[in-house]
């Protein structure tokens, strides 16, 4: 079985979508077709958008993508999995500022034991999404897990030379892995990396 690097442009980065907290990065909100689609094996990057929105309401401008991290996935679990599985996730109220939460994106806490569609689960409180987000969110069906990850974040986001990855990355592409591993070698051994996973 082939596996794929998947790139997309972020135009989001406030440690919730990609969450790269606790040791492991997840992807649990947003980009509902790379969530479902993606398989164990495969590996995400995240790009800057000509406009991204950070933490605390900066705002940053690009002239051209810059990479924010990249991640391979270790394990897919169900919406339901994950809220049992990964309780550090859960997003927590910041201390003195009522109805302010961080980033955690494990935000969707199954009704049911075996949970069949988005009615089935409730939203809990968090700075991030909406209730008009669910649909969008659940429908990705799964969410990613990734040990090992390289995250920059948007503040320090990197080029990327066109000897070591020479592609435009539009809004979403997916390449066959093989292709790129020049680029992946490059990152796993890259020191600016800002916070890097177990593996």
């Amino acid at each position: 079985m082939k596996n794929y690097l998947y790139c997309y442009k972020m135009t989001w980065d406030t440690e919730s979508a990609p969450n790269p907290h606790h040791g492991v990065l997840t992807l649990a909100i947003c980009k509902p077709t790379i969530r479902r689609c993606s398989q164990v094996g495969d590996w995400i990057s995240g790009w800057t958008a000509k406009v991204v929105h950070g933490k605390n309401d900066r705002i940053y401008s690009f002239d051209h993508p810059q990479l924010i991290y990249l991640a391979r996935i270790q394990k897919k679990l169900t919406f339901a999995e994950y809220w049992l599985q990964y309780p550090e996730k859960y997003p927590h109220e910041i201390k003195g500022m009522k109805s302010l939460y961080d980033s955690g994106d494990n935000i969707y806490k199954p009704l049911l034991a075996n949970p069949n569609d988005y009615n089935d689960y409730e939203q809990v409180s968090n700075s991030n999404h909406t209730k008009e987000d669910i649909i969008h969110d659940l429908s990705g069906k799964y969410v990613l897990i990734c040990e090992e990850f390289y995250y920059y974040g948007v503040d320090n986001a990197i080029d990327i030379e066109k000897d070591v990855f020479n592609v435009t990355v539009p809004r979403c592409k997916k390449l066959v892995l093989d292709d790129y591993d020049r680029f992946i070698r490059f990152i796993k051994n890259d020191r600016r990396v800002i916070i890097k996973g177990k593996i």
